[in-house]
C-alpha cells in the first residue's frame, strides 16, 4: 500500500519556517543592538575616568614644578599623559601675612570626547620652600 501524496501537502511548512527564522533573526539583532549600546556606555565611562586621571596627573606635575622652583610665576602649559592631553594653568598669589605663596593649579584632562577639570591649591612657605597641597576639587568644565 503506497500512499499517494496530496497536492497541497507541505504548504504550511514554508510560512512556518519563515516565521520561526524571522523571530530568530529579530532576537539576534536585538542582542547585537543591546551589546553595542553597552559597549558604547562603557567606553564613555572609561574615557571619563581617563580624563580625570589625566587632570590629576597635571596637578601632580605642577606640584613638582613648583617644588623645584618656589618662585615660579603664573604659567600655562600642555602635558601628554599617554594618549590623553592635559592643559595646566598655574596662578600664583602672594600672601605676605602668612609668609607663603598660594598657587592655584587648574588642570583640564581631555580623553577622547570627555573632559574633566580639577583645581588644586598648593601652599608654599617662602623661606623653607615646604609645599603642602591644601585642597583638590573637581570644577565644572565650561565649554
Amino acid at each position: 500500500m503506497i500512499r499517494e501524496m496530496k497536492k497541497d501537502a507541505g504548504q504550511i511548512t514554508l510560512p512556518f519556517v519563515l516565521l520561526i527564522g524571522g523571530i530568530i533573526v529579530e532576537i539576534a539583532l536585538a542582542g547585537v543592538f543591546v551589546s553595542y549600546l553597552r559597549s558604547i556606555s562603557n567606553l564613555g565611562e572609561r574615557l571619563s575616568v581617563k580624563a580625570g586621571e589625566a587632570a590629576y596627573s597635571g596637578i601632580q606635575d605642577a606640584m613638582v614644578r613648583i617644588a623645584q622652583n618656589k618662585e615660579l610665576g603664573n604659567s600655562s602649559y600642555e602635558l601628554m599623559v599617554g594618549e590623553d592631553k592635559t592643559e595646566v594653568t598655574i596662578t600664583k598669589t602672594d600672601n605676605p601675612a602668612d609668609g607663603a605663596y598660594a598657587y592655584v593649579i587648574d588642570s583640564l584632562g581631555i580623553s577622547g570626547s570627555r573632559r574633566k577639570k580639577l583645581q588644586g591649591v598648593l601652599i608654599v612657605d617662602k623661606i623653607t620652600g615646604r609645599a603642602k597641597l591644601d585642597s583638590t576639587k573637581e570644577v565644572k568644565v565650561s565649554n
